[in-house]
């Protein structure tokens, strides 16, 4: 029973190839292919009187088939194939084991792509029958201290005190199935291509009969095993054979001799007399070309066509532009227009322990100040901080200090004091999260936050 579906195949095939010979008609007709190679089984998944998966190693596949090329790229086949596939252990437990072989007869119809010479891809999909034939077993098996048997996960039963229970399938089972197939021709002569291809394969599920065996006593208990994920790829190489007799070689068709044109028309063009020359056209009066200059260097006919000239404004570095957003800053590679553009710009001042002013405080209002120049002021707000050390109230005394320091200095250096906000948080906004009663230079600080409304300032 293993081997029937590919002897059908073969038994077809040499009854038919007789009546081959007859069929042949430019390119078109029967053919007979076999190949061999290899093929690995897809995993397989177990339930039922054995449970678990099992990982296919790969083995030898075989092909044999007949089938029609219609000489239009198409192809459609009969084809069998065989896949020998032994599994790893399921679930990788000891004393366990599963084999398979898989016999597929496929209808494939297959296109191949023309215009590469010899060589002919293509790409194919059958449907078919799968006959699987499948040898699964798990036994329970001994301790490693000798003291006696462990049970085995895989096999599943009603089980006494007694060692040695085993679960044993051998049964075969026929489902439906697909395929899906790409490979390459090669055509040795007329008639004999080599042929290599890939192909997926994939059936249904299989329903297994089996029994579950107790060693002690020798009864058995009938079983079945549901097995899914039946299915292989194999890579095959093998060739075809297509009969009838070789496609008539075309005859090449005697050129025709093409007259050879010899008089040279005005234009360069050649042709057999005169009268076949084209009209000379008349010559054209050169066009006028336009004689007043603008600013900007183009030609007009009339100054009215000139474009406008743009305004210009002069920038605080003496240069001149049509627009104040591309003037440049103190800083080369910043615009006016990008330096306005930031919308808001903070700065902060640090202090010692205890202290109230900084003397970091009147250059770090300058350098925030910088995009006064350019910039129109919409507001700043000033907030000041403490550590956690000492007493809340005197902390928020302390800030509120560091923030009159920061406006002060604001206000000196020309900012109307009516945009400016100030206020102390005391210790309960910490830039770095710490105890009560800790030291920490990062949280003695005040923040100056200046707000950008606009450019052009300096005007």
């Amino acid at each position: 029973m293993k081997q029937k579906l590919l002897i059908a195949v073969a038994a077809t095939a040499m009854m038919a190839a007789p009546s081959f010979a007859m069929a042949q008609d430019n390119g078109s007709g029967w053919y007979l292919k076999g190949a061999a190679g290899y093929g690995i089984g897809t995993d397989l998944d177990f339930t039922g009187g054995i449970v678990g998966d099992a990982e296919a190693e790969g083995n030898v596949a075989g092909n044999l088939g007949i089938g029609y090329d219609f000489g239009e790229n198409w192809r459609l086949e009969l084809d069998g194939t065989s896949n020998w596939n032994d599994y790893a252990a399921i679930d990788q437990t000891p004393a366990s084991s599963a084999k398979l072989r898989t016999d597929a007869v496929m209808l494939n119809a297959i296109y191949d792509f023309a215009d590469f010479g010899k060589f002919a891809p293509y790409v194919g999909a059958g449907v078919g029958f799968v006959r699987s034939d499948a040898s699964l077993f798990a036994h329970d098996f001994p301790n490693v201290d000798g003291t006696g048997q462990i049970r085995n996960p895989a096999c599943i039963g009603s089980r006494s005190d007694a060692n040695g229970f085993s679960c044993e399938y051998s049964d075969e089972d026929t489902s439906l199935g697909w395929q899906l197939l790409a490979g390459l021709g090669y055509d040795i002569t007329d008639k004999l291509t080599w042929d290599t291809n890939y192909r997926y394969m994939q059936a249904g599920d299989l329903d297994l009969d089996g029994a579950f065996f107790n060693a002690a006593t020798g009864a058995s208990t009938p079983g079945q095993v549901d097995v899914d994920g039946v299915g292989a790829h194999q890579l095959l190489t093998g060739f075809r054979y297509r009969f009838g007799a070789d496609a008539p070689k075309p005859i090449p068709a005697a050129p025709t001799p093409i007259p050879t044109a010899d008089f040279k028309c005005w234009d360069g063009s050649m042709v057999f007399n005169a009268g076949q020359c084209p009209a000379e056209p008349a010559p054209v009066a050169a066009a006028p070309e336009p004689t007043v200059r603008c600013w900007d260097g183009s030609f007009v006919f009339d100054s009215a066509q000139c474009p406008a000239e743009p305004v210009l404004v002069t920038c605080p570095d003496g240069s001149r532009t049509s627009d104040i957003n591309f003037c440049p800053t103190t800083d080369a590679s910043t615009t006016i227009g990008e330096l306005c553009g930031e919308t808001a710009r903070q700065e902060i001042i640090y202090y010692e322990f205890d202290k109230g002013a900084s003397a970091e405080t009147r250059n770090t209002i300058s350098r925030i100040l910088d995009a006064g120049q350019y910039c129109n002021v919409d507001n700043i707000r000033v907030v000041g901080h403490t550590d956690t050390s000492g007493a809340a109230s005197y902390n928020l005394a302390l800030s509120k200090r560091r923030a009159t320091d920061a406006l002060n200095e604001l206000v000196r250096q020309g900012i109307d004091r009516n945009v400016i906000t100030a206020e102390g948080k005391g210790e309960t906004e910490p830039f770095v999260q710490t105890g009560d009663g800790v030291k920490e230079q990062l949280n003695r600080r005040t923040e100056v936050l200046i707000t950008l409304s606009s450019v052009g300032a300096f005007n």
